[in-house]
């Protein structure tokens, strides 16, 4: 599990402004039962040359299935571990180059459903003096911190749902495919894989890496593929083999196409000596 973390981190946060306020650890990820109850106490800075306001916040994360991050209210999801949340202070001044700790407890409910749950603590911070004549909101910036509870049992599964293709209208475009994927388990998910290309004798004629994504307990995400040259014209078979975490089980979906003219190399970057400038 700790292999999320990166992916985690990078699926919640890409959405946030950059800001001279920081927060440590910016993501936990904890294992826990009905009932328990969880203290984590986070360090906030301000790495600035000007004092900060700082107000903290509760709320809701999730994405559309091409990944576009959506901030909701707290407790919109089922899975929301927001509303387990307290925490202290709700706000606080920073002065430049302070930092100062920030404690917050999750109390997990007898009745929590077994899953990942998940929630955002946001510090949104603002210049207490701004200059005159600039509008406040200038200033204000939001940073998070973002944390996970595994409550067992934990299931792990999922299924690729679809390949879609969309060929290219010039020779110079890729062939473009859209993978969909479900998980179907209680978990966050670490997907990764790849996608192969095979001719009409079985043989392997392209292969593609997949990016490495989360995905959420039931959620569905579209994985784009796009696939350059040199292919010749003709009939494939497209394959698209993921692994959700499990080192001993892929799944897979294959979908025959057609490529009716041949599929272009990428243009190549120019050579150092065809570059312009001065000799």
């Amino acid at each position: 599990m700790k292999r999320l973390f990166p992916l985690l981190l990078t699926l919640a946060l890409s959405a946030l402004a950059q800001s001279t306020l920081g927060v440590e650890p910016p993501v936990l990820l904890k294992e826990a039962k009905p009932g328990e109850v969880l203290t984590q106490t986070l360090t906030v800075y301000n790495v600035g040359t000007r004092p900060v306001r700082v107000r903290v916040s509760l709320g809701d994360w999730t994405y559309d299935p091409m990944g576009k991050i959506q901030f909701l209210p707290t407790g919109s999801l089922k899975e929301s571990a927001s509303p387990w949340a307290t925490f202290s202070p709700a706000e606080f001044l920073l002065e430049p180059k302070q930092s100062r700790p920030l404690t917050y407890t999750l109390s997990i409910p007898k009745g929590a459903t077994p899953g990942t749950h998940w929630g955002i603590l946001f510090l949104e911070s603002e210049d207490p003096n701004p200059p005159p004549g600039v509008p406040l909101a200038t200033f204000r910036v939001r940073m998070a911190h973002v944390f996970y509870v595994n409550l067992p049992p934990l299931t792990t599964s999922g299924r690729i749902t679809g390949i879609v293709p969309s060929p290219p209208k010039e020779a110079q475009e890729p062939y473009r495919f859209a993978i969909q994927y479900q998980n179907t388990g209680n978990t966050a998910q670490k997907l990764s894989g790849r996608f192969e290309v095979r001719d009409a004798s079985g043989r392997k004629a392209a292969e593609v890496e997949v990016e490495e994504v989360v995905v959420l307990p039931g959620q569905v995400r579209v994985l784009p593929v796009s696939l350059v040259g040199p292919l010749p014209a003709g009939g494939y078979t497209a394959l698209a083999i993921l692994n959700y975490g499990d080192p001993s089980k892929d799944v897979a979906a294959d979908l025959p196409f057609t490529l009716r003219t041949p599929l272009a190399a990428p243009p190549q970057p120019p050579s150092e000596g065809e570059k312009g400038g001065s000799p």
